[in-house]
């Protein structure tokens, strides 16, 4: 009978089940989207449990270096990069420069021991990152020593004197996006921006040795060079207005990943780089936490919208069902003289809006799903980080309590049936 009732107007049940899925699928999208969005970048920030790099903005020092957002705070010298690989407490340390770009994709410089380090986290030791074809450039990390040794004692190294530096192992989404597979040649652009009005390295046609397999992270949006190529580059050269060894000296080191023993190593490696002048240390899964705390309030407004959404659409619901009662009074009062029982038309209406409220659910969870793969989409191409946005217990547990609050809010019009006097309704249709 109350499907019966619920097909009997198609219109009406149609646009009151749409206002609570619209409700429905805001709230469980904004929620899903930032449960997975934390937990994604939480993954990708795992790499390296810190980052060295110029003093200023941790967050931005970490946004830049790890997914690759926004500019650099600046460069740190490659004395220190040699400095820490001495300190006591650390198990590796691999430099970074960042500066090109490739169609749009970062060009990352780093030495083979960084494809060799990097672990991503999965609840165990991590994964190794693993290629889809090709090999890893061989480019030791003493070997970068060498070319900065020789480039501190005055040297003026060329590229044509170090070949093993062009070389490149493209991320699977850059590889995907700039049309790149081992043998291919590119020129790195100057700059951050890219585009076709980039300037690009014409002296520098990077060979693709390898293409890295998906790993979900800003490591699939990310083309890696030996971090040597960016020292030998045109325009990379100090100058009168950069001085050597300063945060614009181009000569330095956008970053360095640090892992190091956890525990009081860790500690005391965090503040006594932090102590110091010339650099500071920021652990990505903080600066992640950080980010998503200021960001915390957006989200609570968001479903605060939402859940008045809902209300609102609950609240049609019941203004639906009470403006066919009238209409239903003969409908009621026959069912009475039938034997029904006044609890039973109690029953009735309850459900009715109990229905339209578990279907408006239901339908949100749909469309949120929609919502957050379109979101999750762009999340991806924008950072790299892969969203995953499958159902949660909580989305059950939303659909439960909307199809409650229907319930409870079928009452009102509930007792005007319940109420019925089939005795008198009948006489008045005589």
């Amino acid at each position: 009978m109350v499907l019966r009732n619920l097909r009997r107007r198609p219109l009406a049940t149609g646009l009151t089940s749409v206002s609570v899925a619209l409700g429905v699928a805001l709230f469980a999208a904004v929620g899903a989207l930032r449960h997975a969005a934390e937990h994604g970048f939480q993954r990708s920030a795992g790499i390296c449990d810190q980052v060295v790099g110029a003093k200023g903005s941790p967050l931005q020092l970490v946004l830049s270096s790890i997914y690759y957002l926004g500019a650099s705070p600046g460069n740190v010298s490659w004395d220190l990069w040699r400095e820490l690989r001495t300190w006591k407490g650390v198990r590796w340390a691999v430099p970074v420069a960042i500066g090109d770009t490739h169609r749009g994709y970062r060009v990352v410089g780093v030495s083979d021991e960084f494809f060799s380090r990097v672990r991503l986290p999965n609840g165990g030791e991590g994964d190794p990152l693993r290629l889809a074809e090709g090999r890893v450039f061989d480019y030791p990390p003493e070997r970068f020593e060498a070319l900065a040794a020789e480039l501190d004692a005055g040297g003026d190294a060329h590229l044509e004197d170090h070949p093993e530096v062009l070389r490149a192992v493209v991320g699977a989404e850059a590889a995907a996006g700039a049309g790149l597979r081992v043998g291919a040649r590119f020129a790195p652009a100057h700059g951050l921006e890219g585009g076709a009005a980039a300037e690009r390295h014409a002296e520098a046609e990077v060979e693709v040795v390898g293409v890295l397999e998906p790993t979900g992270t800003p490591i699939d949006r990310a083309v890696f060079v030996p971090v040597g190529l960016y020292h030998l580059l045109a325009g990379h050269r100090p100058t009168a207005e950069t001085a050597t060894g300063g945060a614009r000296d181009p000569r330095g080191l956008s970053a360095i990943y640090l892992r190091t023993v956890p525990g009081m190593y860790q500690i005391r490696i965090w503040r006594r780089l932090n102590d110091r002048l010339d650099a500071q240390s920021a652990r990505p899964v903080d600066e992640v936490r950080k980010l998503f705390r200021l960001v915390g309030g957006l989200d609570l407004a968001l479903r605060a919208i939402s859940a008045l959404v809902v209300v609102v659409a609950v609240a049609g619901v019941v203004a639906a069902l009470t403006n066919t009662m009238a209409a239903r009074r003969r409908e009621f009062a026959v069912l009475r003289a039938l034997g029904a029982r006044r609890r039973t038309l109690l029953g009735l209406v309850t459900a009715e809006s109990a229905a339209i409220a578990f279907l408006g659910g239901v339908l949100g969870l749909v469309l949120a799903g929609v919502l957050a793969a379109v979101a999750s989409e762009y999340v991806r191409r924008n950072t790299g980080v892969a969203l995953s946005v499958l159902p949660r217990p909580a989305d059950l547990a939303l659909v439960g309590a909307v199809t409650l609050a229907g319930a409870l809010a079928g009452l009102l019009p509930a007792v005007r049936a319940y109420r019925t006097e089939p005795a008198r309704v009948l006489a008045s249709q005589l």
